[in-house]
């Protein structure tokens, strides 16, 4: 089975469950950087909208007006009964869907007068030619049947994740926006008369994603959700615990996403096992996760949706029935942030782990495939003007992440599997090869970021220190008592530094670089262990900052500023050892792992007027000059 059959696939299962269910730092020249796995800022449910990026804090209101404009008002919807309901119901129902019922009394009377409360309307896009009063009942289009319970519940997403949709015979169907009740009082006192009237809480006739649990849920409604579950509704069964159907025109507003996750944790609490239900083809809520999210909610709701269901037991590398994981699904559907949370949880195993039917076809695979595709989309002469630009702003930026994504997780193996018998997969193979050199080059500037973080609490200390010291009161027994203390040139800056050691933070680098390679690899290893090497000798071996950050030299026949040499590599036969940096040990590095899988374009960065050669060794000859002995050590790096 290969990418396409997995989409075809997949959406064909989305469908079917719709009925169904600064100087003092050591700097290099910017290089392409990717962007990190940027951690959303949440705090007790609350998500920090300063993660959002600029690019998609711009478009977040085009997608949402585009959005709410695609809903259907209630005079663009007929609704519509079997034959032969009675005055009565359709009054009720009436007076349901258009909120003109004043008090729960109506609702009884109505019931006593023969209503019946389970009626069950269909909603369907009124055409134009049906504007003739018409009911519209020899249209095709299939209708969007509604227990009249679930069509009480009110919308608090502000119109951005549809819960009500009516069916519409050219696109499929279309959300609904019904009136609000006057007040969240009357709206429950309609809920609670239709219940006692003999409504069914359960609608367990109804098609799953009608129930009025699900509509609540997806209503973000929490008052109605607490209701029913006062009124004894099931959970179990209902898949109460997937995100909403997608309408990738619409985006959810951070209110929207904190009362949604609210509702979450309350039915978690009531229900663990919610979190492990499974739905038709095996889905599990992971899968419904990454199908659903399409860039619609924000990074940090969608990691907590994540965590949420990881710390209930949920699977997050199962297969369906189709035998694809969570990752192949969110690579498909192309979600940034469920492919990033998975990548940051699951074992470099199966970020490399192929389909069941398709071993070659990993996560890594598909997104190439599904990159190759936009490029050529951009470049056919039949695409219009507007979707090439969506797709050279969206649609391709958006996945080249997600192979950096993966890529950062270690995705070697993903690399040599993929298969170069034709020219498309020769091309979609250096299409990932180019990421990968983007990757490779952003860790130059990540690793600097993390020695320069692990350094900050030392040099800013140590600043303070050589500024506090001259002005300390001395008492030395002489006249005039007390007196500043007298310091030699550098001196009281030394003093600083030596004290300011005991503040240096090594974990802080680490965290950098786990954060940007994310899983356990040959790269991680050696530039970890540089890191950390570089970082404890320009703390504890040091006199200054200055000395860290080196002074001006000759290199090649050029002047330029060399940082701290606390690498040696062993000389020959007993030959000179010739020092070196952490830059230069970082790039051999990424050259090692550039040319283990073929990439090129690696951008050094700096001394690029002398090539590469100040960067050739071997990983065994790795070493420092031991400052009491003089001699070679060893660091072990393989």
């Amino acid at each position: 089975m290969n990418a396409k059959m997995i989409l075809a696939k997949s959406r064909q299962i989305v469908n079917e469950t719709k009925d169904e269910d600064q100087t003092t730092s050591i700097s290099l020249p910017l290089v392409n950087q990717p962007n990190a796995l940027d951690k959303g800022v949440c705090d007790d449910g609350v998500c920090d909208d300063a993660v959002v990026s600029e690019a998609t804090s711009s478009s977040k209101s085009t997608f949402a007006d585009a959005g709410m404009s695609a809903w259907l008002q209630l005079d663009g919807v007929d609704t519509q009964f079997d034959e032969g309901t009675s005055d009565s119901t359709r009054e009720l129902a009436t007076g349901v869907i258009r909120r003109t019922l004043t008090d729960a009394d109506q609702v009884t009377q109505l019931i006593q007068q023969g209503a019946n409360p389970s009626v069950e309307p269909s909603l369907r896009h009124r055409a134009d030619d049906m504007e003739d009063g018409g009911d519209g009942e020899d249209k095709e289009a299939m209708a969007g049947v509604y227990p009249l319970l679930s069509l009480v519940i009110d919308d608090m997403t502000e119109s951005t994740i549809p819960s009500i949709w009516a069916e519409e015979q050219d696109n499929g169907r279309l959300p609904v926006r019904l009136p609000r009740w006057p007040s969240p009082q009357l709206q429950d006192a309609v809920m609670t008369a239709l219940i006692d009237g003999g409504a069914d809480v359960n609608a367990r006739f109804a098609n799953r994603e009608s129930r009025p649990i699900r509509v609540a849920v997806a209503a973000a409604n929490r008052p109605a959700v607490r209701l029913l579950l006062q009124r004894g509704v099931q959970l179990r069964g209902f898949l109460v615990m997937r995100l909403p159907e997608d309408h990738s025109m619409c985006r959810p507003t951070p209110e929207c996403e904190r009362l949604l996750m609210a509702i979450y944790r309350r039915l978690i609490q009531l229900d663990s096992t919610l979190a492990t239900e499974r739905g038709p083809g095996g889905f599990g809520l992971a899968h419904w996760a990454a199908t659903r999210d399409r860039g619609r909610f924000s990074q940090c709701f969608i990691y907590q949706y994540m965590d949420l269901l990881l710390e209930n037991n949920a699977t997050i590398n199962s297969t369906s029935g189709f035998g694809d994981t969570p990752l192949h699904e969110a690579v498909i559907h192309e979600s940034l942030r469920v492919t990033e949370w998975l990548c940051g949880h699951l074992p470099a195993d199966d970020i490399n782990r192929g389909t069941t039917s398709v071993p070659t076809s990993t996560p890594l695979a598909i997104a190439a495939g599904r990159l190759d595709h936009y490029n050529r989309r951009v470049d056919d002469d039949g695409t219009a003007e507007d979707i090439k630009e969506d797709i050279r702003t969206r649609d391709i930026p958006n996945l080249q992440t997600i192979i950096r994504t993966i890529l950062r997780v270690g995705a070697g193996p993903s690399i040599m599997r993929m298969r170069a018998a034709s020219h498309v997969q020769r091309r979609e193979r250096q299409l990932v090869l180019a990421e990968y050199a983007t990757v490779l080059n952003g860790l130059s500037d990540v690793t600097m970021s993390a020695i320069n973080t692990a350094l900050a609490p030392q040099r800013d200390h140590s600043m303070l220190l050589a500024r506090l010291l001259p002005l300390a009161p001395h008492h030395d027994g002489r006249d005039p008592a007390p007196s500043p203390l007298s310091f030699g040139p550098h001196e009281a800056e030394a003093i600083g530094w030596k004290i300011g050691a005991f503040l240096y933070e090594p974990p802080a680098a680490a965290a950098a670089i786990d954060e940007y390679l994310i899983s356990d690899s040959t790269l991680r290893r050696r530039v970890k262990a540089a890191v950390a090497h570089f970082v404890k000798s320009a703390a504890t071996r040091t006199s200054s900052n200055r000395e860290v950050i080196g002074d001006m030299a000759n290199v090649g026949g050029v002047m330029v500023r060399v940082p701290l040499q606390c690498f040696a590599v062993r000389g020959q036969q007993g030959g000179q050892h010739r020092l070196l940096g952490v830059r230069e040990v970082v790039h051999k590095a990424r050259l090692d792992e550039a040319a283990s899988h073929g990439v090129t374009g690696v951008v050094k960065g700096f001394n690029a007027h002398v090539g590469d050669d100040d960067c050739v060794f071997e990983w065994r000859q790795l070493g420092y000059i031991d400052e009491t002995t003089r001699l070679f050590v060893a660091l072990g790096i393989d």
